[in-house]
């Protein structure tokens, strides 16, 4: 399987270490089913974020391959 979302995945910085104050971010996805399933498995074992929010997949107009997803993530507290 071509991991599409890899390549994405690696020119994006997911480390929360100074997010500028946010709290949340909202994300869209859109690729093939199992490319998105993939990239949600490795966020939820990312020990700096949490996806608190994952909706259905969604069919893009016009092609029976690709589909788009929205997730909400936040940064996980600290333990204090």
């Amino acid at each position: 399987m071509n991991h599409t979302a890899l390549s994405a995945a690696h020119m994006v910085d997911i480390s929360l270490r100074d997010p500028g104050g946010g709290e949340m971010i909202k994300v869209r996805l859109q690729g093939t089913k199992e490319d998105m399933d993939w990239l949600e498995k490795q966020l939820k074992s990312c020990s700096q974020v949490k996806i608190t929010e994952s909706s259905d997949m969604y069919q893009n107009k016009g092609t029976n391959k690709y589909f788009r997803k929205y997730l909400e993530i936040s940064k996980k507290k600290e333990k204090q």
